[in-house]
Order: structure tokens, then sequence, then C-alpha cells
């Protein structure tokens, strides 16, 4: 079950556009995009949310089932898998270390990729928006253009804090982010091999008057091959989690 990752919204970028020599704008045009697309979501320019759900379906290669991802402002975060209407997988990051529990919940075992799991919790369009970012000590920076399907897209890049680089590709007329890339493992816990990724973000819909994307694909770009589909069913905003749910359980008595 440890194939089951979200997924979750992460983005990239080749080595090819990165040497391009595209055009750098002054730091102000970079903030009339983060500006922009702040107002096409309906958001204040930095974030208020504490908390969000989100339940979704998802298609990972040849498996189909649900799953529940809670997420909170200050980093935490926990995805459990659903197949029958039951709990099979869990996957949490505490805000310092990762755990994972299967399907008969009695021996946690710690998760090897601590950081894929932080990662998710800190992308924009998520829990938090692109004017939140450098706040948390993540750097933000204009690319240039660069048109996919006749598109001329403004391209961000980000670096988190703790190096980890992916991109964002935003729609220069809706002002939305509908593409991300970044090199990574898809399922990095299987398979440790990296390659470039391209998730594509679609189907906005308001929740609470604030715009975000029910539909993400992801697509290995070195091979063309489709990996995955998450389609979100519901999204609750300010849920009141109990801090237990992201802390990992003792083990069972046999």
């Amino acid at each position: 079950m440890r194939a089951f990752k979200l997924g979750t919204l992460m983005a990239i970028l080749s080595a090819m556009l990165m040497t391009s020599g595209c055009a750098r704008p002054s730091p102000s045009g970079l903030e009339q995009i983060i500006a922009n697309n702040a107002a096409a979501l309906h958001v204040p320019a930095t974030s208020h949310v504490r908390s969000m759900q989100v339940d979704l379906t998802m298609k990972d290669g040849q498996s189909s089932f649900g799953a529940v991802y809670k997420v909170t402002r200050n980093g935490r975060m926990r995805i459990d898998i659903i197949s029958g209407g039951k709990r099979v997988y869990t996957e949490a990051y505490d805000g310092r270390d990762a755990w994972d529990l299967g399907e008969d919940g009695s021996s946690p075992t710690t998760d090897s990729n601590p950081a894929t799991l932080w990662h998710g919790t800190q992308f924009p369009e998520q829990i938090l928006t692109l004017g939140d970012l450098r706040s948390l000590g993540h750097r933000l920076e204009y690319v240039g253009r660069e048109n996919i399907g006749g598109v001329d897209y403004h391209l961000l890049k980000i670096t988190l804090s703790d190096g980890f680089e992916t991109f964002r590709y935003i729609n220069p007329t809706t002002w939305l982010i509908e593409r991300g890339r970044d090199f990574r493992a898809f399922h990095p816990a299987v398979d440790g091999k990296k390659t470039w990724i391209e998730t594509m973000w679609s189907d906005y819909r308001p929740v609470n008057g604030v715009m975000h994307p029910f539909l993400s694909v992801n697509t290995d770009l070195t091979s063309g091959k489709w990996q995955a589909t998450n389609t979100v069913t519901a999204i609750s905003i300010d849920p009141n989690f109990d801090d237990s749910i992201f802390v990992r359980p003792p083990a069972k008595a046999p």
C-alpha cells in the first residue's frame, strides 16, 4: 500500500528551459503576478486558512481508491487511503517526523520520505497562497514566459526552505495556476528513480468563495506516460482537527 502517494499537487520544469535565457522582469512584476493570482482566486494576498480537509478519488496506475487528506497551516498532514469504505493505509507528518500505518492498525512504521509529505503542505493554492511562501522561508522567482499548447504562461520558480525546487505555470488570462513541474520520484517508497513530472490542475470551483482546482493529472514528461488522476469530491475549510490524528500512534500489543 506504500505506493498510494497523493501525488500531491507538485510541479516541474526542464533543464533546457532554465538555460534558455528567458527575460526576468523587475520584482514589481512578480508582485503583480502574485496579486493577480490572489484576485483570481478571490483570496487576500496572504491566506488565513488554518486547516483544510480534501476528500478525493484517485486513479494511480491500475489502482482506484478514495482518500481523505488533512493539512494544517503549520505543515502537518495526514492522508488516509480508503477502499471499500474502510481505511486501508495512512501516511502522516507531524511537523517533524513521518509515519505510516497499515490496514490492521497495529504497527506504525517510520516513513522514509518525510520531506515528500512536507513538500505537499507548502505548495500554493491548497492551504497556502503564493503570497504566503516567502514568510515561511521559501523563495519565489520569476523565470519568464513559456508557450505550451498556445498559452504563453508566466513561469514561477519556487525554492522551498529545504532546497526543493518546483515550478508553476500561471495562465496570463485567468491568472490561475494551470501546470506544475518538478524533478522527483513519483513513488519514492517504491521506486527512487527521479524524473520530470508535470501536474495539470483544472476544474476550478468556489469553496467558501475561494477558487480551488478539483482535478489534477500527473504525467511523466520524459516518457509521456500518464501516472495518476486525482478528482476532488469535497473540500472543508478550517475544520477542527484533534492534534492526535497527526501523532504516531503506539504499537498495539499482540
